[in-house]
């Protein structure tokens, strides 16, 4: 399996990262959760890595998903395999928008 280099410019209050993904611990800083909750949502499956290995690297798209997960957690006072499961309703829901 050949790995993909990816660019990602992320700003954040007059911040600029530009680096190959962002790695879980930059995640969990642009996402303003602990290391270990962006560590569960990945082993939940709710975010996939862009390459797997000892540093996984992400998306920013994972940024934009974590973000959702957590309001979700919060708002509707979900545990984390519900905010899966609303996650994957609102991802088929999507796609059938796209489709139609």
């Amino acid at each position: 399996m050949t790995a993909h280099q990816y660019e990602i410019i992320i700003s954040r209050k007059h911040e600029m990262l530009s680096i190959p993904g962002i790695t879980i611990h930059e995640l969990s800083r642009l996402c303003e959760c602990h290391p270990s909750v962006a560590k569960r949502l990945l082993a939940i499956g709710l975010i996939d890595p862009l390459s797997a290995g000892e540093t996984p690297l992400f998306d920013r798209s994972a940024v934009v998903r974590i973000r959702k997960a957590l309001r979700l957690k919060r708002d509707l006072r979900l545990n984390f395999d519900a905010v899966v499961l609303v996650m994957e309703l609102l991802d088929r829901i999507d796609d059938l928008e796209r489709r139609f």
